[in-house]
């Protein structure tokens, strides 16, 4: 078994860049995340935030790179705890209209939704290649800290 190639963070941040600079590629993950809200109209978030302070809840959040630059469009809280979601203040998002894919599906006492996160995801996916985006999956604490880290 091989293990997977290190990520450069330059290539990343690099990635991050060009999505921004794809205001129609970002426009079609909108698109795609207000489609996928309205399939999950009956799905609601009773956890009041838990799920996001991913440290304590066990799990880890991945986003491509497209939904990283897509939440990077707002600053995430200068303070935010590692491993915690740093668009999460209070109980509240503070990115709700742009937060990723893996906030949208998973749910803390129904789970998560893994037949529709593969669905969208693949279109997710399709978007980087037909966008010419760097297609990267990362853990978004650590994401964003790289890119943030990088405009200092």
């Amino acid at each position: 078994m091989t293990t997977p190639p290190e990520i450069s963070h330059s290539d990343l941040r690099q990635a991050v860049t060009a999505s921004l600079e794809r205001p129609q590629a970002l426009a079609e993950l909108g698109s795609l995340y207000t489609e996928l809200d309205a399939q999950l109209l009956d799905a609601v978030c009773l956890g009041g935030g838990a799920c996001c302070r991913f440290d304590l809840a066990g799990h880890r959040l991945f986003v491509t790179t497209l939904e990283l630059a897509m939440l990077l469009q707002l600053p995430p809280a200068a303070d935010s705890a590692p491993l915690r979601c740093p668009y999460q203040i209070g109980p509240k998002c503070h990115s709700r209209g742009y937060r990723a894919l893996g906030c949208r599906t998973f749910f803390c006492r129904q789970g998560h939704l893994q037949d529709i996160y593969e669905a969208y995801h693949a279109k997710i996916i399709e978007l980087h290649e037909r966008f010419g985006i760097p297609y990267f999956y990362v853990e978004l604490t650590a994401g964003i800290a790289e890119c943030v880290a990088s405009d200092e």
